[in-house]
C-alpha cells in the first residue's frame, strides 16, 4: 500500500468521550503500521490530556473564523485520508476545497455515529440537513456508520455503501468489587436531552409508586431537559429518585458496578435506530443486569443476557418490579470479546486499503 497516512480531526474534550472514537481508532491504526495523527481543539483541558492519550495531538482553533485555516494547514501536510466524525458545515468547507478531483491527494472518511437530521422537528431545517448529509455522503471516499440501520438508510436514500463500525468498550478499568454498594438502587445514565427517552424511566417509577412500590433510582447525567425532569419527578412525588448530574469517572463507574440493576430506556424511532448507544458498552462492562428494549444496536452489544421489555411505561415498570423481587443478583458475563477497539481499527484499515 503506497499511502498509509490518516489524520483524525476530532471536536470536543479529550477528558470525556467526544474524542474517544478518533483517539482509539488512531491508536489502533498506528499498531497496524499506519501514520495516524490526531487533531483536537485548542483548550487548556485538551492540552493537559493530550499528553496522556499517547498520540501527541495537533491543536487547532475550533472557532468559525479560525478553523479552516488551521485545519487546512494540517490537511495539506497529510496527503492521505482525513477522518471526520458526524460531519456538518465545517466538513463541507473542507470537502469543497479538497475534493477528489483537486489533485491534492486528500480523501475524506466521513463517519456518522448518529444522524442529526432525525433530531430536527422544523421541516425547513430538516430538509436542509437532508440535503447537507446527501452532499457529504456523495463526496466521501469512505462512508462509515456506527449503526447497521443507518448504513441501510444511506444505501436506500443515497445509493452509497458504508462500512459498519460500531463503538467498542470504554478503555477504563471498572471496580472489581463494590463492597459498599447501596442496596436496591436502580441506575440510569445518559445526557438529559428532550429527544432521548429518560422520561420512560421517570414515568415507570411513577407507575410503580401508584402500585404501592417506590424504588430507589439514580440517573447520572445532565442536559437541557434537567429542569423539566426534576419538575416531573417532584410532580409525581418520587422522593427516592435522585438526579445528581454528571459524575467523575471513578464515581460513575462505581455507581454502575454497585447498581442492583441498570435501566436503559429507549424507544423505537429513527433517531435511536441510527445511533450506536456507547453507554451500553459501559453497562456491559459493569456486569450488572440491564433492563432495556430490543431497539437498534442494543442487542448487538448486550446479546441475549439483558432483560428486554416493551418500550412503554408499563413495560419498564414491570421489568423494574421483577428485578427488585429478589436479592441483588450475581454479575452478568456479557460477551465483549468482539467489542475491542483494535478490531474496529483492523476493519477500518482493511476498508482504507481497498481504496488505496
Amino acid at each position: 500500500m503506497a499511502n498509509r497516512k490518516i489524520l483524525f480531526v476530532a471536536f470536543g474534550d479529550l477528558a470525556g468521550t467526544s474524542c474517544l472514537r478518533a483517539v482509539e481508532l488512531a491508536k489502533g491504526l498506528r499498531g497496524l503500521g499506519w501514520e495516524a495523527q490526531l487533531a483536537v481543539p485548542h483548550s487548556d483541558s485538551n492540552r493537559r490530556h493530550g499528553e496522556q492519550c499517547g498520540l501527541d495531538p495537533h491543536y487547532f482553533d475550533a472557532s468559525h473564523r479560525g478553523f479552516f485555516g488551521g485545519v487546512s494547514k494540517l490537511i495539506r501536510g497529510s496527503e492521505g485520508f482525513v477522518h471526520l466524525l458526524n460531519p456538518k458545515e465545517k466538513a463541507m468547507a473542507l470537502l469543497g476545497t479538497y475534493s477528489r478531483d483537486s489533485g491534492r491527494g486528500v480523501r475524506f472518511v466521513l463517519d456518522w455515529e448518529d444522524w442529526s437530521t432525525f433530531w430536527e422537528t422544523r421541516s425547513l431545517v430538516r430538509r436542509y440537513k437532508e440535503w447537507r448529509e446527501g452532499w457529504l455522503v456523495k463526496r466521501a471516499a469512505l462512508v462509515v456508520t456506527a449503526s447497521k440501520w443507518l448504513g441501510g438508510y444511506i444505501q436506500d436514500r443515497y445509493g452509497r455503501d458504508s462500512l459498519y463500525l460500531p463503538y467498542a468498550c470504554l478503555p477504563k478499568a471498572f471496580p472489581d468489587v463494590v463492597s459498599d454498594a447501596e442496596q436496591g438502587v436502580i441506575v440510569g445514565m445518559g445526557n438529559l436531552y428532550s429527544s432521548w427517552d429518560h422520561d420512560l424511566l421517570v414515568e415507570a417509577v411513577g407507575e410503580l409508586k401508584s402500585r404501592g412500590m417506590e424504588p430507589k433510582v439514580r440517573w447520572i447525567g445532565d442536559g437541557d431537559d434537567m429542569g423539566r425532569t426534576r419538575s416531573r419527578v417532584a410532580q409525581l412525588g418520587l422522593s427516592q429518585f435522585e438526579l445528581p448530574g454528571y459524575l467523575g469517572w471513578e464515581q460513575m463507574l462505581r455507581e454502575l458496578r454497585g447498581a442492583h440493576s441498570i435501566v436503559f430506556p429507549i424507544r423505537n424511532k429513527p433517531l435511536n435506530l441510527a445511533r450506536c448507544p456507547f453507554k451500553c458498552f459501559q453497562f456491559a462492562q459493569a456486569r450488572r443486569p440491564v433492563i432495556t428494549s430490543n431497539i437498534g444496536e442494543v442487542r448487538a452489544i448486550l446479546g441475549d443476557l439483558a432483560t428486554y421489555v416493551e418500550p412503554t411505561v408499563a413495560g419498564y415498570a414491570d421489568g423494574i418490579a421483577a428485578s427488585l423481587s429478589g436479592e441483588r443478583s450475581q454479575d452478568v458475563a456479557y460477551n465483549l470479546t468482539s467489542h475491542r477497539w483494535e478490531l474496529r481499527a483492523l476493519e477500518l484499515s482493511k476498508a482504507l486499503e481497498v481504496l488505496s
